[in-house]
């Protein structure tokens, strides 16, 4: 039998998933952690490409919140036999704004200045911020507080101009910062997403050509999508008269993306559409039981799901003496569970705060013990960057990086369309046979931009792709902020196995392991320092999503002291939330 056929038969155990994968229309599937709803969704995927139901020239369009999850749901149907081909997109929900709606519709649609315009890069933006921030007079002591709070992303995010969030100020804040891109001719993910609902919305052809290119739409994570981002995919699918087919998976439970706009609640409103089939998973095939029924007094709703097994132990640790004791414990805890004979790789350090996992991350390399945390203060993770540390990984690693070389170079194709040259394939081998993970990164960074990412490289404005690409050969160039980072180093970027994970809550969402050992379950991590009802409600949801990672074990530690930013140390109490455990 094919994997694809395998993971059909599977699916029959489920009532609920069988359900899902055989319902003809629109259909929403709202479920808990450890469901099997991404396995569901690729798998009702690659069976339309397979039986003949997507024939081109339409196609299908497979989105995402984050390139990680899309590198995920690539290797996934690839693993189904679905390869790269023209008629199917497998992306982010910004990327699918830019590329397939403001790209090829702004200059049609009679926004000349639009079509003219590109993403901004970070400097741009930061250049029309402190524009903005002079032009409204705003004190320059309150320049940090303004230029990081949610509430100007959120309001740009809203898109009926409604509400005053944060105040007039910050309002008028982000409508001046919104003016002084468009006059450099620029936008940000905010402007993206209110571009791309205005053609939808505003221009009736732009949907009908949309649906008539992707017949079908597959929306993973859409708990992530903010209001705009939701307009957008229903606006092109759930009209009648378009002929397109919705089929979305997603856990409101597990929204955590409220700083980037997105309500939990789009699923469900969703679901309650006369037109869309609603079905709940109620199986969680990862957790033990016990970490389950733990989970949902983290939640604080009442909720049926039911484990694939008994067990599992959720247990609490103090570590007082500050993040350093808690970083020194979290290690403490991770030596003590390899001993056990847990890999390594089933391991994870989770924090609130990137503080919190730089500190544990630190803590477990000075232990000598291979740690894979993420910092994307350099270059941020795309599609493009993700290859070339896996390919990184790959050359120093080998058997051990955790990808073939044929699954690395379709997925390089499947990002850089050069890359499917066999010529241009066979540079980009011989630059990875000859590699060694001693030699500075920026050598093998610069060999594999010449071989197949010449557009790429001329162009470093053009694309989110294009601009962290740049941003990583500035980095590791000589006098670079990385500029010692090794091949090795730069593959380390790269989750391989063998590799205890630090991350943060968002950094593990989606992700799952044996044992987890969550740090920052202290009162200001969790809720937060005087939260709002909304941000209370989100931080009870990423505790669960924290504590629903585990398959076996969960870790909690807390500390009972914090260093503020101005040096003094004040004390902490634990997470509410943990006395609410009943443990």
């Amino acid at each position: 039998m094919s994997a694809l056929s395998d993971e059909i038969t599977e699916l029959r155990t489920n009532e609920f998933q069988w359900q899902a994968f055989l319902t003809p229309g629109h259909c929403a599937v709202l479920a808990p952690p450890g469901s099997g709803k991404t396995k569901l969704l690729t798998t009702k995927l690659a069976d339309a490409f397979a039986r003949g139901l997507i024939k081109a020239p339409r196609g299908a369009a497979c989105i995402t919140m984050t390139n990680e999850a899309a590198l995920q749901l690539r290797r996934r149907l690839r693993a189904l036999g679905i390869a790269r081909r023209p008629n199917l997109f497998i992306g982010t929900v910004h990327a699918f704004a830019l590329s397939r709606i403001i790209s090829p519709f702004a200059a049609a649609a009679g926004r000349p200045q639009l079509a003219a315009s590109r993403p901004a890069t970070d400097s741009e933006f930061d250049e029309a911020f402190d524009a903005a921030f002079s032009k409204l007079g705003f004190r320059s002591y309150e320049r940090t507080e303004v230029r990081h709070t949610t509430a100007i992303a959120r309001q740009r995010l809203d898109l009926s101009g409604d509400r005053l969030l944060g105040g007039e100020p910050i309002a008028a804040m982000a409508r001046c910062l919104q003016d002084e891109l468009a006059a450099r001719h620029v936008y940000d993910p905010q402007d993206l997403v209110r571009h791309a609902v205005e053609l939808v919305e505003e221009h009736e052809w732009v949907s009908r050509v949309l649906a008539a290119t992707y017949s079908r739409v597959y929306v993973d994570e859409y708990q992530d999508l903010a209001p705009g981002l939701d307009r957008i995919v229903r606006g092109f699918t759930l009209p009648a008269e378009l002929d397109a087919t919705l089929f979305a998976v997603g856990d409101p439970d597990q929204s955590i993306y409220g700083f980037a706009g997105a309500h939990g609640e789009l699923l469900e409103t969703l679901a309650d559409e006369p037109e869309v089939q609603e079905i709940r998973l109620e199986r969680n095939y990862r957790c033990g039981q016990d970490i389950i029924d733990i989970s949902l007094l983290a939640l604080g709703q009442a909720r049926t799901i039911e484990g694939e097994r008994d067990g599992g132990v959720v247990l609490v640790h103090q570590a007082p003496g500050g993040v350093g004791a808690q970083a020194q414990r979290a290690l403490d805890l991770v030596e003590h569970t390899a001993e056990r004979g847990v890999p390594l790789d089933q391991i994870a350090v989770i924090a609130s705060w990137g503080a919190d996992r730089d500190g544990c991350a630190n803590a477990l390399r000075e232990a000598g013990i291979p740690v894979y945390a993420r910092n994307d203060d350099y270059w941020r993770p795309t599609a493009l960057t993700m290859v070339i540390e896996s390919m990184a990984s790959w050359a120093t690693r080998r058997d051990e990086a955790g990808i073939e070389l044929a699954e690395l170079l379709e997925t390089l194709a499947s990002v850089v369309r050069e890359a499917a040259n066999q010529v241009v394939r066979r540079e980009v081998v011989g630059v990875l046979l000859r590699a060694e993970g001693t030699e500075p990164a920026s050598g093998f960074v610069e060999s594999i931009s010449q071989i197949a990412l010449q557009r790429h490289v001329a162009d470093e404005k053009a694309s989110e792709d294009a601009r962290e690409l740049a941003r990583m050969r500035k980095a590791l160039a000589v006098g670079g902020t990385v500029a010692h980072m090794t091949i090795a180093d730069l593959g380390a970027r790269a989750r391989a196995p063998g590799h205890v994970m630090a991350a943060t809550i968002h950094g593990a969402k989606g992700l799952e392991f044996d044992v987890v050992v969550m740090v920052g379950v202290d009162e200001v991590c969790l809720p937060g320092f005087s939260p709002t009802d909304a941000e209370r409600a989100e931080a009870r949801r990423k505790f669960y999503v924290t504590v629903t990672r585990a398959r076996e074990e969960v870790h909690l530690v807390h500390t009972d002291t914090r260093i503020s930013r101005k040096g003094r140390s004040y004390d902490v109490g634990p997470s509410p939330f943990i006395a609410e455990l009943r443990l």
